[in-house]
Protein backbone atom coordinates (compact mmCIF):
# COMPACT_ATOMS: atom_id res chain seq x y z
CA UNK A 1 0.00 0.00 0.00
CA UNK A 2 1.35 3.23 -0.83
CA UNK A 3 2.02 6.12 1.99
CA UNK A 4 -0.60 8.73 2.69
CA UNK A 5 1.56 11.39 1.63
CA UNK A 6 2.35 10.44 -1.49
CA UNK A 7 1.31 12.46 -4.31
CA UNK A 8 0.30 9.95 -6.96
CA UNK A 9 0.00 9.86 -10.53
CA UNK A 10 -2.77 12.04 -12.24
CA UNK A 11 -5.17 11.01 -14.27
CA UNK A 12 -6.64 13.43 -17.06
CA UNK A 13 -9.87 13.87 -15.12
CA UNK A 14 -7.63 14.23 -12.11
CA UNK A 15 -5.42 16.88 -13.89
CA UNK A 16 -9.07 18.89 -15.19
CA UNK A 17 -10.31 18.89 -11.54
CA UNK A 18 -7.27 20.43 -10.20
CA UNK A 19 -7.09 22.84 -12.70
CA UNK A 20 -10.57 23.90 -12.08
CA UNK A 21 -9.72 24.11 -7.75
CA UNK A 22 -6.47 25.96 -9.13
CA UNK A 23 -8.14 28.51 -11.06
CA UNK A 24 -11.02 28.93 -8.04
CA UNK A 25 -8.56 29.62 -5.30
CA UNK A 26 -5.87 31.80 -7.86
CA UNK A 27 -9.41 34.01 -8.72
CA UNK A 28 -10.53 34.11 -4.95
CA UNK A 29 -7.41 35.42 -3.50
CA UNK A 30 -6.93 37.65 -6.42
CA UNK A 31 -9.99 39.75 -5.99
CA UNK A 32 -9.14 39.69 -1.91
CA UNK A 33 -5.41 41.05 -3.17
CA UNK A 34 -7.02 43.57 -5.02
CA UNK A 35 -9.75 44.88 -2.32
CA UNK A 36 -6.62 45.02 0.25
CA UNK A 37 -4.66 47.25 -2.22
CA UNK A 38 -8.69 49.00 -2.30
CA UNK A 39 -8.72 49.78 1.14
CA UNK A 40 -5.29 49.54 2.70
CA UNK A 41 -1.81 51.42 2.36
CA UNK A 42 0.91 49.94 1.20
CA UNK A 43 3.37 48.56 3.97
CA UNK A 44 6.20 50.58 4.81
CA UNK A 45 9.72 49.02 3.96
CA UNK A 46 12.34 48.37 6.75
CA UNK A 47 13.27 51.32 8.68
CA UNK A 48 9.63 52.79 8.17
CA UNK A 49 7.61 50.99 10.17
CA UNK A 50 7.46 54.14 12.79
CA UNK A 51 4.21 54.74 11.61
CA UNK A 52 3.22 51.21 12.84
CA UNK A 53 2.84 51.57 16.46
CA UNK A 54 -0.03 49.35 17.50
CA UNK A 55 -1.15 46.17 15.53
CA UNK A 56 -4.10 44.21 16.28
CA UNK A 57 -3.66 40.25 15.06
CA UNK A 58 -6.95 38.23 14.85
CA UNK A 59 -6.86 34.77 15.41
CA UNK A 60 -9.43 32.26 16.56
CA UNK A 61 -10.33 28.85 17.43
CA UNK A 62 -8.82 26.13 19.92
CA UNK A 63 -5.96 24.91 21.66
CA UNK A 64 -4.43 23.74 17.88
CA UNK A 65 -5.31 26.54 16.53
CA UNK A 66 -3.71 28.64 18.81
CA UNK A 67 -0.37 26.70 19.20
CA UNK A 68 0.07 26.27 15.59
CA UNK A 69 -0.29 30.56 14.98
CA UNK A 70 3.14 31.03 17.42
CA UNK A 71 5.60 30.82 15.12
CA UNK A 72 3.91 33.13 12.93
CA UNK A 73 2.97 34.80 16.49
CA UNK A 74 6.79 35.26 17.42
CA UNK A 75 8.13 36.19 13.99
CA UNK A 76 5.40 39.83 14.19
CA UNK A 77 6.87 40.18 17.38
CA UNK A 78 10.33 39.99 16.40
CA UNK A 79 9.27 42.02 13.41
CA UNK A 80 7.81 44.86 14.96
CA UNK A 81 9.89 44.50 18.01
CA UNK A 82 9.16 48.23 19.47
CA UNK A 83 4.89 48.21 18.89
CA UNK A 84 2.09 47.09 20.59
CA UNK A 85 0.58 44.04 19.85
CA UNK A 86 -2.59 42.75 20.71
CA UNK A 87 -4.47 39.23 19.95
CA UNK A 88 -8.04 39.32 19.02
CA UNK A 89 -9.18 35.94 19.16
CA UNK A 90 -12.26 33.83 19.92
CA UNK A 91 -12.34 29.93 21.03
CA UNK A 92 -15.83 29.70 20.09
CA UNK A 93 -18.04 28.97 22.90
CA UNK A 94 -18.13 30.15 26.50
CA UNK A 95 -15.58 27.90 28.63
CA UNK A 96 -14.22 26.33 25.58
CA UNK A 97 -10.27 26.46 25.94
CA UNK A 98 -8.06 28.80 23.53
CA UNK A 99 -5.86 31.58 23.38
CA UNK A 100 -6.65 33.09 26.95
CA UNK A 101 -4.98 29.53 28.69
CA UNK A 102 -2.03 29.21 26.18
CA UNK A 103 -0.34 32.87 25.82
CA UNK A 104 0.25 35.11 29.01
CA UNK A 105 0.48 38.86 27.73
CA UNK A 106 3.96 40.74 27.92
CA UNK A 107 5.27 37.96 25.54
CA UNK A 108 4.18 37.41 22.09
CA UNK A 109 1.81 39.78 22.67
CA UNK A 110 0.91 42.81 24.65
CA UNK A 111 -2.51 42.13 25.30
CA UNK A 112 -5.58 39.47 24.53
CA UNK A 113 -8.98 40.65 23.49
CA UNK A 114 -11.08 37.36 24.05
CA UNK A 115 -14.74 37.37 22.62
CA UNK A 116 -17.23 34.03 22.40
CA UNK A 117 -20.04 33.41 20.07
CA UNK A 118 -22.91 35.17 22.15
CA UNK A 119 -20.77 38.29 22.47
CA UNK A 120 -21.52 38.72 18.66
CA UNK A 121 -24.62 37.18 18.19
CA UNK A 122 -26.56 40.60 17.63
CA UNK A 123 -25.98 43.74 16.00
CA UNK A 124 -25.74 45.59 19.31
CA UNK A 125 -23.17 42.61 20.40
CA UNK A 126 -20.86 43.35 16.94
CA UNK A 127 -21.31 46.85 17.67
CA UNK A 128 -20.12 46.99 21.32
CA UNK A 129 -16.79 44.79 19.95
CA UNK A 130 -15.88 47.19 17.26
CA UNK A 131 -15.95 50.38 19.53
CA UNK A 132 -13.87 48.50 21.84
CA UNK A 133 -11.63 47.83 18.88
CA UNK A 134 -12.31 51.63 17.62
CA UNK A 135 -11.03 53.00 21.13
CA UNK A 136 -7.43 50.92 20.31
CA UNK A 137 -6.76 53.02 17.65
CA UNK A 138 -4.56 50.24 15.88
CA UNK A 139 -2.52 50.83 12.72
CA UNK A 140 -1.71 47.55 11.50
CA UNK A 141 -4.28 44.47 11.48
CA UNK A 142 -3.30 41.19 10.44
CA UNK A 143 -4.92 38.23 9.61
CA UNK A 144 -4.13 34.51 10.74
CA UNK A 145 -6.97 33.09 8.78
CA UNK A 146 -8.25 29.15 9.22
CA UNK A 147 -7.51 26.43 6.72
CA UNK A 148 -11.13 26.64 5.50
CA UNK A 149 -12.22 29.89 6.46
CA UNK A 150 -14.95 30.56 3.65
CA UNK A 151 -14.54 33.72 1.08
CA UNK A 152 -17.39 35.69 3.12
CA UNK A 153 -15.55 35.24 6.50
CA UNK A 154 -12.64 36.48 4.94
CA UNK A 155 -14.42 39.38 3.55
CA UNK A 156 -15.79 40.54 6.95
CA UNK A 157 -12.70 40.58 8.37
CA UNK A 158 -11.48 42.85 5.86
CA UNK A 159 -14.73 45.15 6.20
CA UNK A 160 -13.67 44.81 10.84
CA UNK A 161 -10.05 45.96 9.59
CA UNK A 162 -11.44 48.84 7.74
CA UNK A 163 -14.03 49.66 10.08
CA UNK A 164 -11.59 49.45 12.86
CA UNK A 165 -9.55 52.44 11.37
CA UNK A 166 -6.49 50.28 10.57
CA UNK A 167 -4.58 52.49 7.67
CA UNK A 168 -2.55 48.98 7.31
CA UNK A 169 -3.80 45.17 6.88
CA UNK A 170 -2.06 42.38 6.16
CA UNK A 171 -3.05 38.52 5.69
CA UNK A 172 -6.20 37.73 3.90
CA UNK A 173 -6.26 34.58 2.39
CA UNK A 174 -9.55 32.55 1.57
CA UNK A 175 -9.14 29.22 2.67
CA UNK A 176 -8.69 25.91 1.05
CA UNK A 177 -11.34 24.78 -1.73
CA UNK A 178 -13.63 21.76 -0.81
CA UNK A 179 -14.57 21.26 -4.81
CA UNK A 180 -13.36 17.70 -5.43
CA UNK A 181 -11.94 17.01 -2.19
CA UNK A 182 -10.47 13.43 -2.85
CA UNK A 183 -8.58 14.62 -5.60
CA UNK A 184 -6.74 17.01 -3.65
CA UNK A 185 -6.05 14.63 -0.87
CA UNK A 186 -4.17 12.54 -3.55
CA UNK A 187 -2.54 14.88 -5.35
CA UNK A 188 -1.83 18.60 -3.13
CA UNK A 189 1.12 19.02 -1.24
CA UNK A 190 -0.61 20.67 1.26
CA UNK A 191 1.56 22.47 4.04
CA UNK A 192 1.31 22.34 7.72
CA UNK A 193 -1.05 24.57 9.17
CA UNK A 194 1.96 26.98 10.99
CA UNK A 195 4.12 26.96 8.02
CA UNK A 196 0.96 28.07 5.59
CA UNK A 197 0.07 30.76 7.63
CA UNK A 198 3.74 32.14 7.91
CA UNK A 199 2.67 32.07 3.99
CA UNK A 200 0.14 34.43 4.24
CA UNK A 201 2.12 37.03 5.94
CA UNK A 202 4.52 37.09 2.81
CA UNK A 203 2.67 41.12 2.41
CA UNK A 204 5.27 41.95 5.36
CA UNK A 205 8.55 43.25 4.51
CA UNK A 206 11.38 41.87 6.34
CA UNK A 207 9.52 38.46 7.72
CA UNK A 208 11.97 36.76 9.83
CA UNK A 209 11.84 33.04 8.98
CA UNK A 210 9.45 30.46 10.85
CA UNK A 211 10.39 28.87 14.19
CA UNK A 212 9.08 27.42 17.30
CA UNK A 213 7.64 29.26 19.94
CA UNK A 214 7.79 27.40 23.32
CA UNK A 215 4.37 28.34 25.13
CA UNK A 216 5.12 30.14 28.02
CA UNK A 217 4.81 27.48 31.09
CA UNK A 218 5.98 28.86 34.38
CA UNK A 219 8.50 27.51 37.23
CA UNK A 220 5.13 27.60 39.14
CA UNK A 221 3.40 25.24 36.53
CA UNK A 222 6.77 23.05 36.63
CA UNK A 223 6.88 23.02 40.49
CA UNK A 224 2.68 21.72 40.53
CA UNK A 225 3.65 18.86 37.58
CA UNK A 226 6.91 17.62 39.62
CA UNK A 227 4.73 17.80 42.77
CA UNK A 228 2.18 15.51 40.91
CA UNK A 229 4.30 13.11 39.47
CA UNK A 230 5.39 12.45 42.84
CA UNK A 231 2.01 11.36 44.08
CA UNK A 232 1.82 8.75 41.23
CA UNK A 233 5.34 7.71 42.31
CA UNK A 234 7.51 9.29 39.85
CA UNK A 235 10.44 11.29 40.64
CA UNK A 236 11.80 13.95 38.93
CA UNK A 237 14.68 11.72 37.43
CA UNK A 238 12.22 9.19 36.19
CA UNK A 239 11.19 9.50 32.06
CA UNK A 240 7.90 9.33 31.54
CA UNK A 241 5.84 9.28 28.13
CA UNK A 242 2.96 11.66 27.43
CA UNK A 243 -0.36 9.50 26.19
CA UNK A 244 -3.65 11.48 25.50
CA UNK A 245 -6.28 9.27 24.40
CA UNK A 246 -9.09 11.07 24.07
CA UNK A 247 -9.63 14.60 21.60
CA UNK A 248 -12.50 16.52 20.78
CA UNK A 249 -13.52 14.44 17.47
CA UNK A 250 -14.59 10.93 17.93
CA UNK A 251 -13.25 10.46 14.23
CA UNK A 252 -9.87 11.54 15.71
CA UNK A 253 -9.40 8.81 18.72
CA UNK A 254 -7.83 5.37 18.15
CA UNK A 255 -8.95 2.12 19.83
CA UNK A 256 -8.41 1.97 23.76
CA UNK A 257 -7.28 -1.60 23.61
CA UNK A 258 -4.24 -0.75 21.36
CA UNK A 259 -3.27 2.15 23.19
CA UNK A 260 -3.36 -0.20 26.20
CA UNK A 261 -1.35 -2.25 24.76
CA UNK A 262 1.49 0.25 23.65
CA UNK A 263 1.35 1.55 27.35
CA UNK A 264 2.31 -1.71 28.63
CA UNK A 265 4.95 -1.99 26.18
CA UNK A 266 6.50 1.39 27.02
CA UNK A 267 6.40 0.52 30.91
CA UNK A 268 6.96 -3.06 30.85
CA UNK A 269 9.66 -3.21 27.71
CA UNK A 270 11.58 0.43 28.29
CA UNK A 271 11.02 0.83 31.93
CA UNK A 272 9.08 4.14 30.75
CA UNK A 273 5.98 5.56 33.16
CA UNK A 274 3.19 6.27 31.07
CA UNK A 275 0.93 9.30 31.94
CA UNK A 276 -2.64 9.30 30.90
CA UNK A 277 -3.87 12.94 30.17
CA UNK A 278 -7.33 14.21 29.55
CA UNK A 279 -9.87 17.01 29.91
CA UNK A 280 -12.92 15.21 32.18
CA UNK A 281 -15.36 14.48 29.19
CA UNK A 282 -12.24 11.91 28.01
CA UNK A 283 -12.75 9.98 31.62
CA UNK A 284 -14.79 7.39 30.42
CA UNK A 285 -11.70 6.44 27.21
CA UNK A 286 -9.15 6.84 29.93
CA UNK A 287 -11.34 4.22 32.44
CA UNK A 288 -11.12 1.86 29.26
CA UNK A 289 -7.08 1.82 28.33
CA UNK A 290 -6.79 1.46 31.98
CA UNK A 291 -9.29 -1.66 32.09
CA UNK A 292 -7.35 -3.61 29.19
CA UNK A 293 -3.67 -3.03 30.65
CA UNK A 294 -1.60 -5.14 32.77
CA UNK A 295 0.26 -2.75 33.94
CA UNK A 296 -0.46 0.56 36.16
CA UNK A 297 -0.19 3.81 34.68
CA UNK A 298 -0.18 7.32 36.08
CA UNK A 299 -3.76 8.94 35.22
CA UNK A 300 -3.98 12.56 35.73
CA UNK A 301 -6.75 13.32 33.75
CA UNK A 302 -8.65 16.68 34.35
CA UNK A 303 -5.62 17.79 36.97
CA UNK A 304 -3.77 20.23 34.59
CA UNK A 305 -4.48 23.08 33.17
CA UNK A 306 -2.85 24.03 29.52
CA UNK A 307 0.41 25.29 30.35
CA UNK A 308 0.48 22.77 33.45
CA UNK A 309 0.15 20.01 30.33
CA UNK A 310 3.29 22.10 28.37
CA UNK A 311 5.44 21.76 31.48
CA UNK A 312 4.36 18.08 31.84
CA UNK A 313 4.98 17.92 28.01
CA UNK A 314 8.40 19.47 28.57
CA UNK A 315 9.89 17.12 30.62
CA UNK A 316 8.94 13.99 29.44
CA UNK A 317 10.66 12.06 26.72
CA UNK A 318 7.68 11.45 24.28
CA UNK A 319 4.27 12.13 23.38
CA UNK A 320 1.74 9.12 22.05
CA UNK A 321 -1.42 9.85 20.82
CA UNK A 322 -4.12 11.54 18.65
CA UNK A 323 -4.23 14.43 16.72
CA UNK A 324 -5.60 16.86 19.05
CA UNK A 325 -4.39 19.80 21.13
CA UNK A 326 -1.50 18.45 23.41
CA UNK A 327 -0.19 17.34 20.44
CA UNK A 328 0.52 20.48 19.53
CA UNK A 329 1.50 21.24 23.00
CA UNK A 330 4.46 18.75 22.49
CA UNK A 331 5.65 20.27 19.58
CA UNK A 332 5.80 23.53 20.84
CA UNK A 333 7.53 22.62 23.86
CA UNK A 334 10.12 20.64 21.80
CA UNK A 335 8.68 16.94 22.75
CA UNK A 336 8.87 14.48 20.04
CA UNK A 337 5.84 12.78 19.19
CA UNK A 338 4.25 9.65 17.62
CA UNK A 339 1.02 11.45 16.58
CA UNK A 340 -1.72 9.02 15.07
CA UNK A 341 -3.92 10.32 12.76
CA UNK A 342 -7.48 9.47 10.64
CA UNK A 343 -7.73 10.33 7.06
CA UNK A 344 -10.50 13.10 8.07
CA UNK A 345 -8.99 16.18 6.72
CA UNK A 346 -6.55 17.08 3.85
CA UNK A 347 -3.30 15.55 4.50
CA UNK A 348 -0.33 17.21 6.32
CA UNK A 349 -2.28 20.08 7.24
CA UNK A 350 -2.49 19.54 11.41
CA UNK A 351 0.71 17.47 11.43
CA UNK A 352 2.73 18.66 14.20
CA UNK A 353 4.72 21.56 13.91
CA UNK A 354 8.92 21.07 13.56
CA UNK A 355 10.59 17.49 12.86
CA UNK A 356 11.73 14.98 14.74
CA UNK A 357 7.99 13.59 14.89
CA UNK A 358 6.61 10.48 13.39
CA UNK A 359 2.97 11.26 11.91
CA UNK A 360 0.65 7.73 11.45
CA UNK A 361 -1.73 8.32 8.75
CA UNK A 362 -3.57 5.67 6.37
CA UNK A 363 -5.22 6.78 3.34
CA UNK A 364 -8.74 5.09 2.84
CA UNK A 365 -11.19 5.97 -0.24
CA UNK A 366 -13.58 7.97 2.02
CA UNK A 367 -10.98 10.46 3.24
CA UNK A 368 -10.60 12.96 3.38
CA UNK A 369 -14.75 13.51 4.74
CA UNK A 370 -14.36 16.30 7.72
CA UNK A 371 -16.48 14.67 9.85
CA UNK A 372 -16.82 14.64 13.82
CA UNK A 373 -18.17 11.34 14.06
CA UNK A 374 -17.25 8.49 11.61
CA UNK A 375 -20.12 6.25 10.20
CA UNK A 376 -17.58 3.69 8.74
CA UNK A 377 -15.79 2.00 11.38
CA UNK A 378 -13.20 4.17 11.43
CA UNK A 379 -11.39 2.39 8.64
CA UNK A 380 -8.16 4.47 8.42
CA UNK A 381 -7.72 4.20 11.90
CA UNK A 382 -8.09 0.66 11.63
CA UNK A 383 -5.68 0.54 9.29
CA UNK A 384 -3.09 1.62 12.27
CA UNK A 385 -1.70 -1.65 14.10
CA UNK A 386 -0.41 -1.93 17.34
CA UNK A 387 2.88 -2.76 15.76
CA UNK A 388 2.68 0.36 13.63
CA UNK A 389 2.68 2.20 16.77
CA UNK A 390 5.70 -0.12 18.70
CA UNK A 391 7.91 0.73 15.42
CA UNK A 392 7.78 4.67 15.88
CA UNK A 393 7.82 4.78 19.61
CA UNK A 394 10.61 2.64 19.37
CA UNK A 395 12.23 4.70 17.07
CA UNK A 396 11.50 8.15 18.95
CA UNK A 397 13.08 6.53 22.12
CA UNK A 398 16.28 5.05 20.83
CA UNK A 399 16.66 8.91 19.68
CA UNK A 400 19.45 10.80 21.54
CA UNK A 401 17.90 14.18 19.90
CA UNK A 402 14.77 15.23 17.70
CA UNK A 403 16.29 14.41 14.28
CA UNK A 404 14.40 14.61 10.69
CA UNK A 405 12.55 11.37 10.16
CA UNK A 406 13.78 8.99 8.43
CA UNK A 407 11.51 6.48 6.41
CA UNK A 408 11.05 3.22 7.71
CA UNK A 409 7.93 2.06 6.29
CA UNK A 410 5.66 3.69 9.21
CA UNK A 411 4.70 6.50 6.95
CA UNK A 412 6.67 9.46 8.76
CA UNK A 413 6.05 13.07 8.58
CA UNK A 414 7.53 14.51 5.40
CA UNK A 415 10.18 17.74 6.02
CA UNK A 416 7.93 21.13 5.66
Amino acid sequence: MSGPDEIRGKTWLDSGRLAVVEAVNGSRDLFVETLRRLAFRRLPLSGGEASIRRILVFRIGNVGDIVAATPALGAIRRRFANSYISLLTSPGAPGAPGARELIRPGGLVDSLMVYHKPDIATWAGRKRLLKTIRSQRFDLFIELSNILAPFRQVLQSMMLARLAGCRYAAGFQVGASLWFPRTQALHVAFRQESDRLFDTLRGIPDLNPNQAERLPASPADHSFVRELLERHGISANDRTVVMHVGGKRPANCWFEDRYAAVADWIQTCCGIRVVLTGVPSDRERIDQVRFHMRSEPAIVCGQLDLLQMAALLERSCLYVGNDTGPMHIAAAMGTPAVAIFSARDFPRQWYPHGRGHVVLRRDVPCSPCFKDVCDRGLICLDRIQVEDVLRAVELQLARNQPAPTQRLGIFPQSPA
